[in-house]
Formats: C-alpha cells, structure tokens, sequence
C-alpha cells in the first residue's frame, strides 16, 4: 500500500509535528518554526501519510539564499527509515515540483550535503535534472573559497537548480 501525499493543513499540525521532532529536528519547538511561514503562503508541505505520517517535503517559495534570485527552495525532504527505497521521496519531489510548476516558477532548487549519507539524496537529485548553481561548495550561502580549510558536516552545501517546464513557457 503506497502513503496517501497530502497538502499540508493545521489539522495535520499534531503528527507532523511529531514525524519532524522524531526524524529531523530533534526539538519539537524547531519542528513548530518549520511549519511557521506555512499560514502566511511563504511555504508550503506535501505529507505522506500511511496510518502514521512517513515522509515529508516542504518548499519554502522565495529562498533566503541571494544568489539564488528568490526562486523557490525545496527546503526539507525526509522519509522515515523504515519507508526509504519505496519510493516515496520520489512522489513527494514530484508533487512539488508540480506545486512550483502550477504555481508559474520556472526553476526551483535544493540543497545537499557532501558526505556518504548524502550520496543517495545526491544521486536522486541528479536523476531529476538538478544541476549545480556555479558556485561551489557553500558553508551555508556563502561559498567556500579556494583553499579554505573547512569542517565537512551537515552544513557544508551544494546549491542545484532545476529547470522546470512551465505551462506556457517556450
């Protein structure tokens, strides 16, 4: 039985509260500003649902990251353990890309990180089309320069674009 993908809403706050605390943030009060900007339109979440919420994408639709020009920003993307290779991070990518798409923005990105338990986020990313924005390896937005001595973890970055096919664009 494949999740049910539902749009984000204030009756799912509770369980999807609970899926961040447990599989992202560790802290329920950073899984509450997760979902903060979601009640003024500045993000938006698809939910996988299957009794229990498994897996989750949110896209945040202006970036905070300059250089990309405030395209939107698929922000989080996480699929519980115990679901991952069922295809359910490819659903939800697909629904927001979609939502971006329907929404009239012609490219969108992600970030990912650069060691191994990034690499099947990586190799998925590249499957769909994303690409490199240019600019290198970031800690965070700003770029690493050349030879720069760094700590590689979770906030060592590789910013990619996406080209969407936008109804109407030719």
């Amino acid at each position: 039985m494949h999740p049910e993908l539902v749009l984000f809403d204030e009756d799912l706050r509770g369980p999807v509260v609970r899926f961040l605390t447990d599989q992202v943030t560790g802290d329920e009060a950073k899984a509450h500003d997760h979902l903060a900007d979601h009640a003024s339109g500045g993000g938006s979440s698809f939910v996988a649902v299957q009794d229990e919420v498994v897996g989750i994408v949110t896209v945040r639709w202006r970036s905070n990251n300059p250089a990309l020009g405030g395209i939107p920003l698929v922000h989080q993307i996480s699929v519980a353990a115990e679901h991952r290779g069922d295809g359910i991070a490819t659903r939800l990518m697909d629904a927001a890309e979609n939502l971006a798409r329907a929404k009239g923005h012609p490219r969108i990105g992600i970030t990912v990180g650069l060691f191994a338990e990034y690499g099947p986020a990586q190799r998925m990313y590249a499957r769909r089309g994303y690409v490199p924005d240019g600019r290198g390896v970031c800690r965070g937005a700003t770029p690493v320069r050349e030879g720069e001595t760094v700590t590689v973890d979770h906030g060592l970055l590789l910013w990619l674009i996406k080209d969407l096919d936008v109804p109407g664009d030719t």
